[in-house]
């Protein structure tokens, strides 16, 4: 199990330096048109390649659901350089951080909700007609 967290560690990292260089302007702008946007699908495959050995990890991979979104919105010119830049950051921070903010939160026990208990004032002021 260990070898497979590395593995997709390993894929998110690479997947965040490749959103990254898609991302400069210039040189992404470059990459994609001298491929004729064929390197925006190689992303868009890559990217559904890792949510899904991520899904079946039992994790969520929010970076590269942001890079696909980047890949199919990328032939805008400047939308599609920031949503690169966005994917690069998102995936980055996920390869480095893993969930280890989401493991935080966990709750142990959460204890029932009990109704109050009605007082006797209560009852008498509810059963007066006024």
């Amino acid at each position: 199990m260990e070898c497979r967290q590395g593995s997709l560690r390993t894929l998110k990292w690479v997947s965040g330096g490749l959103e990254a260089m898609l991302g400069i302007p210039f040189i992404g702008g470059l990459i994609v048109i001298g491929t004729g946007y064929n390197a925006l699908w190689l992303m868009l495959a890559f990217h559904i390649v890792v949510v899904v050995l991520t899904a079946r990890a039992g994790r969520v991979s929010k970076g590269n659901i942001v890079g696909i979104v980047a890949s199919t919105v990328g032939v805008i010119p400047v939308v599609g350089m920031l949503l690169h830049i966005a994917a690069a950051i998102t995936i980055l921070l996920d390869a480095a951080f893993g969930n280890r903010i989401i493991t935080r939160t966990h709750v142990e026990r959460v204890e029932p909700i009990r109704p109050r208990p009605v007082r006797k004032e209560q009852e008498r002021k509810e059963d007066h007609p006024f």
